[in-house]
């Protein structure tokens, strides 16, 4: 059940940061250039949120793979 709630809350922190960063991007994006700070911050954001996203779907898979192997390995010492 942890791994539910982690990867539910992993999400919605996700979106938050998403959404902060289209609308840094939105509010900055008439002088698009490098030294927009805003622009640059808004793209900060995004890559972050995805990565954040990324986080929140692979982790339980990863620890749900693991489970299964333990799983394995116990039933096997079981035989």
């Amino acid at each position: 059940m942890k791994n539910k709630e982690m990867s539910r809350m992993l999400k919605w922190v996700a979106m938050i940061v998403i959404g902060v960063g289209i609308l840094c991007c939105l509010m900055n994006i008439a002088q698009f250039n490098d030294r927009n700070l805003g622009l640059m911050v808004g793209i900060g954001f995004l890559i972050g949120g995805s990565q954040i996203m990324l986080f929140g779907v692979i982790a339980p898979l990863m620890q749900r793979n693991q489970e299964t192997s333990q799983l394995t390995v116990k039933t096997e010492e079981l035989i």
